[in-house]
């Protein structure tokens, strides 16, 4: 067995290390994750705040499992999270051991301290064959998060029903680069909600947002085909008091996420939330031809927002726990 490195650049060779990823994704209920173009993307480009690449174990011309890597730059560069996989016919015989000697090995070289790795489970216990690989091979669970999904379209009356009105401020929507006559509050927001946003007992640093930064997130989007819905409550002197965010990429058109959805601290208790969000969601479904479905995760200790998504019809379906290595 040899052990091949994978960047993106070489077409054949990623296409070979994403067939065994997405392979196994696609055998969760509701699979997530992005599509080839968007992968291929993201391993292929450099980019300021990460540096994606990965190993593949293979057997002559068989890929048996991969590693995908993720090495923060700005943030959390004590760290780099992976994800293995797998393929079916070669699982309890050591791929996975042999493909994390290797990931602990590189990680120290780059004096990494610690192997972060999100894994979904059981939506009653969060367990599955991943969380107990995890278990075996020293990883400690230190996160929980719900996935829930909502199936499009919502009828028009369904969407009524939902609406909220925001009185005192202003609804704002744009689909795609976030404008620059709000990028700079966008920044303040987002970084906000990386340290406002629940993370258990993870070894993590919040992200800090700049207007460089989104220009930077917003080109690599539209490079991977992604595209996003965005809709923001203005209170009356003109500061941005919520968002949320929606969106996908059209090689996956059944797949759409849930991404961010922020209310300041001093703006909430009125319902920002469900203001964002209704108003996103007819936006993102009026370009919709065809079903599909909505993903988004939060920490099991954030009620107040499971509630609003219990509210609008989204279903809980799995737990996504975050796990963590010391080297």
């Amino acid at each position: 067995m040899d052990i091949v490195s994978v960047d993106g650049r070489d077409r054949a060779v990623f296409e070979r290390f994403f067939a065994v990823r997405d392979g196994v994704r696609r055998e969760d209920e509701f699979p997530v994750g992005l599509g080839l173009e968007e992968a291929r993307v993201l391993m292929a480009g450099e980019h300021s705040d990460v540096r994606a690449d990965g190993i593949g174990l293979v057997d002559g011309d068989e890929w048996l499992g991969i590693a995908w890597l993720d090495w923060w730059l700005q943030e959390n560069t004590h760290l780099v999270e992976v994800e293995l996989a797998v393929a079916a016919p070669y699982r309890r015989t050591g791929v996975g051991s042999k493909l994390l000697e290797v990931v602990i090995d590189r990680a120290r070289q780059d004096g990494r301290r610690l192997l972060s790795s999100s894994l979904l489970g059981d939506a009653e216990t969060g367990e599955s064959a991943g969380t107990a690989f995890a278990a075996a091979h020293g990883f400690v669970r230190k996160h929980v998060e719900l996935h829930q999904v909502l199936e499009l379209p919502l009828s028009e009356a369904r969407l009524a029903e939902l609406e909220q009105l925001a009185p005192g401020y202003t609804i704002v929507q744009w689909r795609g680069p976030h404008p620059e006559e709000w990028i700079e509050q966008f920044a303040e927001a987002l970084t906000a909600m990386a340290e406002d946003v629940p993370t258990g007992e993870l070894d993590h640093e919040p992200s800090r947002w700049t207007p460089e930064r989104i220009r930077e997130a917003d080109a690599r989007l539209a490079k991977q085909g992604r595209f996003c819905y965005t809709t923001i409550a203005i209170d009356a002197d003109g500061q941005l008091a919520a968002y949320t965010e929606m969106g996908g990429a059209a090689a996956n058109p059944e797949r759409l996420y849930q991404w961010g959805t922020f209310v300041r601290r001093e703006h909430r208790g009125r319902r920002l939330g469900m203001a964002v969000k209704v108003p996103n969601l007819r936006a993102l479904q009026a370009d919709l031809d065809h079903p599909a479905v909505v993903h988004t995760w939060n920490a099991t200790t954030n009620a107040p927002m499971i509630a609003v998504n219990d509210h609008l019809g989204f279903r809980r379906v799995a737990l996504r726990t975050n796990w963590e290595r010391e080297l």
